[in-house]
Parts: structure tokens; C-alpha cells; sequence
């Protein structure tokens, strides 16, 4: 799960030419003063937190084209596993770093593809990975059966391990 703290700050001076507009922040603080105007502005952080007590997850949300000046997210993308019985954990994402409904999908599905492969979900805004493990049969076969190894460790100790209710 990832540590680092993304955000976009906002300039919120109507005068000022960079008016509403972005600025990415990586690993800032919570104040943020307009680079044009230099008045203080607002930082809108990426966030995430789900719903449910399965330990397993069916569904991502992922809120995304934020808009600065009303401070709603305009869209929101959603990918659930359909093979997946009952009533599972839902997690939302709320990012002002995405703008497409086709980076949205993406985000979405590398995130459920990652949350039930560990053993915890994740903590208060934390967003879990979306990095994924390949692999590829063109691989020599001691650096195939290193992932494959590697992949059935991961899921030995997630939720999807648990014989289903």
C-alpha cells in the first residue's frame, strides 16, 4: 500500500489568472499559496475508504473530474466483480488527479485487482497500489515459478483464502 500523499492545490483568488486552476502537490502540507497571486489558496487531497466488514472487496469507486469551484466531484467510475456472491466491501477513491473516465476505469480495476490480495485493508485514506504483478510464459522458468511463488504467497494471506460462508 502506498505512503505517499498526492493532492492538487487551488487557487481560489477570482482576480488571479490561475484561478481554479491545478497545481499538483506530491507529499505536501496543508496550506498552499497560489505560485502566481501568492495568496493562500485550498488543497484538495486524494483519499480513499470503504464500506463493509467482509474482508473481501467486490466493488471500486473512483470519484474523479473534480471540480474546484463548487467542490464536488463531477463523475465517478465503478468496477465490480460480478463472480464474487453476497455482500462484500466497497471501496471509494476520491481523486482530483484524474480527469478521464478511461484513467478512472483503469484505476479502478488495478485497484480491486490489488485490495484482496493483502491480508488488511487499507487504513484511513490510505490508497492501496495499483501497480500489478505479470506473468509473462516467455519468462525463463526459475524467474516464472520466482512470481508464481511470489503471487501464491500474497493470496495465501489474503481474504480470498478464507473458505466462503
Amino acid at each position: 500500500m502506498s505512503g505517499m500523499r498526492r493532492g492538487v492545490g487551488y487557487c481560489e483568488n477570482t482576480d488571479c489568472e490561475d484561478y481554479a486552476k491545478g497545481v499538483f502537490l506530491l507529499n505536501h502540507g496543508d496550506t498552499f499559496y497560489c505560485p502566481r497571486c501568492r495568496q493562500l489558496g485550498k488543497v484538495e487531497r486524494e483519499r480513499g475508504f470503504y464500506a463493509g466488514n467482509s474482508g473481501i472487496f467486490k466493488e471500486v469507486r473512483v470519484e474523479y473530474n473534480f471540480d474546484p469551484t463548487s467542490n464536488v466531484y463531477r463523475e465517478i467510475a465503478i468496477v465490480r466483480d460480478e463472480s464474487l456472491w453476497g455482500r462484500n466491501n466497497v471501496y471509494t477513491m476520491q481523486s482530483p488527479l484524474i480527469k478521464t473516465e478511461k484513467r478512472a476505469l483503469k484505476i479502478a480495476e488495478a485497484i480491486l485487482s490489488n485490495l484482496n490480495r493483502h491480508p488488511r485493508p487499507p487504513s484511513e485514506n490510505e490508497i492501496p497500489r495499483t501497480t500489478e504483478i505479470v506473468l509473462s510464459f516467455d519468462d525463463p522458468v526459475d524467474e516464472f515459478k520466482r512470481k508464481v511463488g511470489q503471487l501464491g504467497r500474497e493470496l495465501e494471506q489474503s481474504g480470498l483464502s478464507e473458505a466462503p460462508a
